[in-house]
């Protein structure tokens, strides 16, 4: 999608003569302050055609001049999201402003699972009634359902070093776990983390590393996606759109199986669990917790299956296999330019590559294609609906043996 002219200093707005015919009502009173939605304002199937044109546009810019024809998977594009993090300010909850990190208090998420956002919205009641209490230097809160919302987990973050938070905190947690689960009995767990102490990094790298130091119930949510089962740790990633997982799972894993798969960047096993079923061993690569301790987990009944606790990078570095499938899915920064001409060493017979970045993706692409692939299939999961994010899964093919 091609950004908005900027008007130059001197030019002055007079008069608005008409809106574009391809414009509706934004669903959420809050949309166009929220940083959250970009689209709302976009029918749906003009939302799909621009992401598909960006997409393009991106590809071509990076040096690519064909790609195959884009296969689009979409799905209901409201009340999708099974993850939300909001923000604590005082006794209200909300997002941050477009283009600031002001707070923005809310009273409605469309995208978002109804059961969260109800469940956000009376714990802010509460809190106003004084019949609560947020935990004591709470800053933001995180809710997790599964695909079906049975489930809930509770995530609430205070970005004070383990040090220095009240020991009011947690007793608070507690007290609060218990009121909600009362009115809502799909609560099953809750957390309190704070920022992990390591004078060797900024403060900023100290706030992403977080040490939970307070527990209720579970620990764990049960996720089904198609006919899989995954347990999946509190703060643990994993997909959001609760309405496509399924779907993502089938363009990556169906119709493919063989000897060898290296399953890159796996996180907890969403795609780990149904390769191991169609292949005869894999090396699940992931470096983060608690999602590394999630993978072990769910490979446990596969013995010739095995969890690399490593970098990517590091990895594909020191391995000396080739594997008949890779898959990858990197975070928005992509994949390292080490770990790409390791992996062009190996020469698997085919890369499914799946991103959430259009550009990284490009970057990556170009140096695939370089390196002797084609591009064989092309698809873009509409997972973030409303908004400008695209995730694109590609298939590439190794052209020489």
């Amino acid at each position: 999608m091609r950004h908005a002219a900027q008007v130059a200093p001197e030019q002055k707005l007079l008069s608005i003569t008409g809106t574009m015919p391809q414009r509706v009502a934004a669903l959420c009173p809050h949309f166009g302050q929220c940083g959250g939605c970009q689209l709302q304002d976009v029918p749906y199937e003009h939302q799909l055609i621009a992401k598909q044109a960006m997409l393009i546009d991106v590809l071509h810019a990076s040096g690519i001049p064909s790609v195959p024809a884009v296969e689009v998977h979409s799905a209901q594009p409201w009340e999708y999201r099974n993850r939300i993090r909001l923000r604590v300010y005082a006794d209200n909850i909300g997002y941050s402003r477009r283009g600031s990190n002001d707070f923005l208090a809310i009273d409605e998420c469309p995208i978002a699972s109804p059961l969260l956002i109800r469940m956000a919205l009376r714990m802010r009641d509460l809190v106003r009634e004084g019949k609560l209490q947020w935990p004591e230097g709470v800053v933001a809160m995180e809710l997790f359902t599964d695909s079906e919302e049975k489930i809930v987990q509770l995530s609430m973050h205070t970005d004070a070093m383990v040090t220095e938070v009240s020991r009011n905190a947690p007793p608070q947690l507690r007290l609060l776990c218990d009121t909600v689960r009362n009115e809502f009995p799909q609560l099953v767990g809750g957390g309190l983390s704070a920022a992990a102490p390591d004078k060797t990094r900024s403060k900023r790298v100290q706030a992403t590393q977080r040490i939970e130091i307070a527990r209720w119930g579970e620990s764990q949510l049960t996720y089904h996606v198609a006919e899989n089962t995954y347990r999946i740790t509190r703060n643990a990633f994993f997909q959001v759109n609760r309405f496509l997982t399924s779907e993502m799972v089938k363009v990556v894993v169906d119709h493919r199986s063989g000897h060898l798969v290296l399953d890159l960047f796996a996180g907890a096993g969403l795609f780990s669990v149904p390769l191991a079923m169609r292949y005869e061993q894999e090396i699940a690569v992931e470096i983060g917790e608690p999602a590394v301790s999630d993978l072990a987990s769910h490979l446990a009944a596969y013995p010739q299956h095995r969890v690399a606790h490593a970098t990517v990078q590091d990895f594909l570095a020191r391995a000396s296999v080739t594997p008949d499938l890779v898959v990858m899915d990197p975070p928005r920064a992509g994949v390292s330019m080490p770990a790409l001409r390791s992996l062009l060493r190996m020469r698997p017979h085919e890369i499914v590559y799946v991103s959430c970045d259009a550009e990284t993706f490009a970057r990556d692409a170009k140096t695939l294609l370089e390196g002797g692939y084609a591009f064989s299939e092309f698809h873009l999961l509409d997972l973030f609906p409303q908004t400008f994010h695209t995730e694109t899964i590609a298939v590439f093919r190794r052209e020489t043996e």
